[in-house]
Formats: C-alpha cells, sequence, structure tokens
C-alpha cells in the first residue's frame, strides 16, 4: 500500500509544509480579524500595525510555500488526494492576489480595492471551512467520497501551476465590478436609501455613537484666530457649499469609490476667523470626547478636504459622523474625523488619536 507522503527527506519536508499551510493560514485569519472587526480594533490599537504588518508577512510566506514544492524535484511516490492540492493552491492563489490589491493601494484602482475587498475574506472563509472539513476527516478517519477530485495523484509541476493560474484568474475576476454583484460592500443599515453607499464598517472608538441633538449642537472655532466662532448647524449651511465625488480609503484596506459629499471647504472658516500667523495647524475634536485630529493649514486648504454635513445627497447617519465630519480624501479615513464639534487653530501639531496609538501624522497612500 502507497504512503501518503515518501520516505526520509521528502516525508518530513511534506510533512512539515501541510502543519505550516494550516498554522499560517490560522495566523493569517486570526491577524486578519483583528484588522476587521471593529470590536478588536479599539482593545488592540496600540498592537495594529504589529498586525498589520504581521498579516502582511504571513500572506506573502503563505504565497511562497503553496509553490514551494514546484522548486523541488517532484518525486513519483508521493501520490495525494488531488482536492488536498487543489483546494489550499487554487484558493490560497487568489486570497494572495485580492489581499495584493489591497496592500498595495497606489497599483490599483479603487474600483479593484472595493470589489476585491468583500472576496478577500469571502475566498479566506471558504479555505478556512475547507481547513476544518480537512482536519475533521484526518482525525477521524473518515474516507472521502470517492469522485475524480478526490483520487490520489502523483504531484507535478504543470499542475501546480495550472491550478496557481486558475486561482489568479479566479482572483482577478473578483477584483472587476462585476464580482460586486454576488455580494454586500458591507453592513447595511435600515436608515439606508437607495443609491447610498454603505461602507464596511462604521468606527467607533468608544463602542457607541454621541447623541448630538441638532439643536443644541454648535461648532466652536477657537484657537489662533482673530474673530472665535460658535455655529449652529443653520449658520455653518450657509456658508458656500462645495460638492464633490471622491474615494474613500480605509487603512485596513477596505474602499469605497465615488463617494459623493457635500460640505463646507476649510478655507470659509479660514476667511470667517482670519488665523494669525502663528497658526500652522488645525485641531478637530469629536463630540465623542475621546477622537482627535491634526492637519497641517497647508494640508488643511486642499481643494478637496471638506467638513461635509452630506454623502450622496442625503444627510449623515450617525454612524456616518451626524452632523459634521472631516472628509480628507488623500487621507486614509482614520484622518476623516466624524462628529467634529471644534476646529482649533494651533502652532503646532498634536498627536490625533491614532497618531498617539502607532499611525503616521502623514497619512497619504
Amino acid at each position: 500500500m502507497k504512503k501518503w507522503f515518501p520516505h526520509g527527506k521528502w516525508s518530513k519536508y511534506y510533512v512539515w509544509l501541510h502543519h505550516y499551510s494550516i498554522v499560517s493560514f490560522l495566523a493569517l485569519m486570526l491577524t486578519g480579524l483583528v484588522l476587521y472587526i471593529p470590536f478588536f480594533h479599539v482593545r488592540l490599537i496600540s498592537y495594529l500595525s504589529f498586525f498589520y504588518d504581521a498579516h502582511i508577512f504571513l500572506g506573502i510566506v503563505f504565497f511562497l510555500s503553496l509553490f514551494s514544492p514546484i522548486v523541488k524535484k517532484l518525486p513519483k511516490v508521493n501520490r495525494k488526494r488531488k482536492i488536498d492540492w487543489f483546494m489550499p493552491i487554487f484558493l490560497g492563489t487568489a486570497i494572495v492576489l485580492t489581499g495584493f490589491s489591497l496592500w498595495k493601494v497606489n497599483w490599483f484602482p479603487s474600483k479593484i480595492r472595493e470589489a476585491a475587498f468583500p472576496w478577500h475574506g469571502n475566498l479566506s472563509y471558504l479555505l478556512g471551512i475547507w481547513f476544518i472539513l480537512h482536519g475533521f476527516f484526518k482525525a477521524t478517519g473518515t474516507q472521502y467520497p470517492q469522485t475524480f477530485v478526490t483520487k490520489k495523484m502523483d504531484s507535478e509541476r504543470r499542475q501546480f501551476l495550472q491550478w496557481g493560474v486558475s486561482g489568479l484568474v479566479i482572483g482577478a475576476i473578483t477584483m472587476t465590478p462585476f464580482s460586486k454583484l454576488f455580494t454586500t460592500s458591507g453592513k447595511v443599515s435600515s436608515n439606508s436609501k437607495p443609491g447610498v453607499h454603505e461602507f464596511p464598517e462604521y468606527f467607533t472608538v468608544t463602542d457607541n455613537y454621541p447623541n448630538v441633538l441638532l439643536d443644541k449642537y454648535r461648532l466652536v472655532v477657537d484657537g489662533l484666530v482673530t474673530t472665535k466662532q460658535s455655529m449652529t448647524f443653520e449658520q455653518l449651511k450657509s456658508l458656500p457649499i462645495t460638492k464633490q465625488i471622491k474615494n474613500f480609503q480605509c487603512v485596513t484596506g477596505w474602499s469605497v469609490s465615488d463617494v459623493e459629499w457635500e460640505g463646507i471647504h476649510i478655507r470659509e472658516l479660514v476667511s470667517l476667523v482670519k488665523p494669525t500667523s502663528e497658526a500652522t495647524f488645525i485641531t478637530f475634536y469629536s463630540a465623542d470626547g475621546a477622537y482627535t485630529e491634526s492637519l497641517s493649514l497647508k494640508e488643511a486648504m486642499e481643494s478637496d478636504v471638506l467638513l461635509a454635513f452630506k454623502m450622496d445627497q442625503q444627510p449623515l447617519r450617525v454612524e456616518q459622523g451626524y452632523p459634521i465630519r472631516l472628509v480628507v480624501p488623500r487621507m486614509y479615513g482614520y484622518k476623516s474625523i466624524k462628529w467634529v464639534n471644534r476646529v482649533e487653530f494651533a502652532s503646532t501639531r498634536i498627536q490625533g488619536y491614532w497618531e498617539q496609538r502607532g499611525y503616521p501624522s502623514e497619512a497619504t497612500f
């Protein structure tokens, strides 16, 4: 009776590869969930940079390990079930390709990244389910159903490459906007309306959303200015309004393309309060009492930086930053602070909420 693994060094190599693939994939899933799920964000903020780097590193090594047998001389005594080779190589390659598009933000258009994000997760879940079933069959000694895909075969480089290329093709297909027809792009709120984008996550660092009453809301604009202001929502909306369509990119990988924002450009506040010559930075405060962010005056005066009160022609919902949020399209989403209730002109840059926990102040991508 032929064995699954060859004797000697080949046996040790394939046993190691088998164990490593499972362990590394579990580590990938764990780090990926930490990056994606807001519950973990709040509790592991100080370590998110580590988890991000670890996720990228594990993904690269996982991909290389999938194809490591290609560089070795494959013996004819390595009969193994076809599906045991196919599933990790086919799905793993597609997962790595979609993940690569989320990692190298500047290499791929926003629409591709937007389509790739849900499939990166979906394909990972599928491979995770496969590993669980595979482990169950192995642990219980359950026999596979005898079919074409479960028969044993001698591994060949040509077969590895075919499966890898097919995984690349599937991964590429999932990165097209067409693939969004088969997924939901994110959490759907009962308050959402047709034509309004839904983000994959609505993040809060306090585990709840601030209760902002519009009739009591005031936007305080102070600091190193000639004329301090305390503006009602209606007074703010009476300023010249800017509309724009921009992509939104989160540091955790997901993106949403062609979001329509409507709001007040920072230059309108500058004209109103007349900052002093010492004012070279602007600090933004959130009504949640915890979140802060800072931009240089030069950054804030970019043509697409807004204090927005509408998204996709609809008033912001509370989870989107109601009634006012900052929008900085060329920077990662953590710079676009929500529930803004104070804008302070200052001579120094403060360390914002995320910067205090290891994220860069220069959040361009």
